[in-house]
């Protein structure tokens, strides 16, 4: 059948133009989904959001785009954290389907973020692709927020000042532990036991009390690393918190003294609430020393299974400064006891188990005996 040049010609063009006509529908309408998911994206910035919650905020606007699944994995401030959302298989992803991101905010907090998508190309891809990277800078923008304000914080504090408010904590902490011992003991027997657990713990005492007057006096001893029996130094730190515990193996270290009491005292003090609560469960600390990384380590190993109302911080922020989960806590004492570790070569970490949350302290051995003259 034959037609005619104008006729076959407009036809075409009516064609063309209601090809045109859909297209530019079907655009214009991702582009209102579009703007309604980006303004939900926007909405979450002015909420009081922190860093590791926006991507469970932003999944609705992020699926609705297509995207089949966010999982990141880090650092923060020392501890792992990883999480994923979605269902999206990587074993049947498309080429080019995924998109990678790499966040990091100073030395304590790192993250990487993999996004799948159910396609690698056209109109729903390219909006798509515009959420995510305004999704993953509103992460970026939080994170570095939150560590800037860290920083800010921290530094409106000096250095010393944050080691000596806490220290002066823990000291008179001390003191209202051995005040109870006092009023609790309602007969002699009772009496007697109380004093000579001040006694006993009255030269530890007195040595940190010594320390924090030459630290107020500005005149601070120069910490200097020397070999130190961590049996002996768990177990002062640990009697000076008031609880008596278990301990399994022996290990040396090579640290400072000062620095090693500090991030003891900083620690047991934070958990002796859950051990003095129950002292028919002593506290179980394993010392061993082994090869790591090319050289000698001393580890310190332990469980506390505390209950909600005693510590409720997650364990991701158990280090993270001011995040405290006592009443009136500074939220400084387990960060000082990591910081302390680590100026000496050492690092803390923890980790949650059956048992409840495993604390393991590493510290760099002590240093080999020089060779004998030839």
């Amino acid at each position: 059948m034959a037609f005619d040049g104008p006729t076959s010609f407009g036809l075409l063009l009516i064609a063309v133009g209601l090809a045109l006509l859909g297209a530019s529908y079907r655009i214009s309408r991702l582009a209102r989904d579009y703007r309604a998911r980006m303004e939900a994206l926007l909405d979450l910035a002015r909420k009081p959001l922190d860093p590791l919650d926006i991507p469970a905020a932003a999944w609705n606007s992020l699926s609705a785009a297509g995207w089949q699944r966010v999982r990141w994995q880090g650092s923060w401030f020392g501890q792992p954290v990883a999480g994923e959302l979605g269902t999206g298989s990587t074993a049947s992803q498309k080429p080019d389907a995924a998109l990678a991101f790499e966040l990091a905010s100073g030395d304590d907090v790192r993250l990487s973020i993999e996004m799948v998508h159910a396609t690698a190309w056209g109109e729903n891809r390219l909006f798509a692709e515009h959420l995510a990277r305004v999704f993953v800078l509103l992460v970026e923008t939080r994170l570095h927020a939150r560590t800037e304000a860290l920083a800010a914080a921290l530094a409106e504090r000096a250095h010393l000042s944050l080691y000596l408010q806490h220290d002066m904590r823990n000291l008179a902490q001390w003191v209202s532990w051995v005040s109870d011992d006092f009023i609790a003991s309602d007969n002699d027997s009772r009496m007697i036991e109380a004093a000579r657990r001040l006694r006993d713990n009255a030269p530890l005492a007195r040595e940190r009390a010594q320390r924090l007057m030459l630290a107020l006096a500005k005149q601070p001893g120069i910490a200097s690393a020397q070999r130190m029996d961590l049996r002996q130094a768990a177990m002062s730190a640990a009697r000076l918190a008031g609880f008596e515990p278990e301990i399994v193996g022996d290990a040396s270290a090579w640290i400072a003294p000062e620095q090693l009491a500090r991030a003891l005292d900083n620690l047991f003090s934070n958990l002796a609430s859950a051990w003095r609560m129950s002292p028919s469960v002593a506290p179980r600390l394993v010392l061993r020393s082994r090869e790591q990384n090319g050289g000698a380590q001393a580890e310190l190993e332990f469980h506390c299974a505390w209950r909600n109302d005693i510590m409720p911080v997650p364990a991701e922020k158990l280090f993270e400064p001011f995040a405290s989960g006592r009443a009136g806590g500074l939220g400084l004492g387990l960060y000082q006891a990591r910081k302390s570790l680590r100026e000496a070569g050492g690092e803390l970490s923890a980790q949650q188990t059956e048992l409840g949350v495993c604390f393991l302290l590493r510290l760099p051995a002590p240093a080999p005996a020089p060779a004998p003259a030839p």
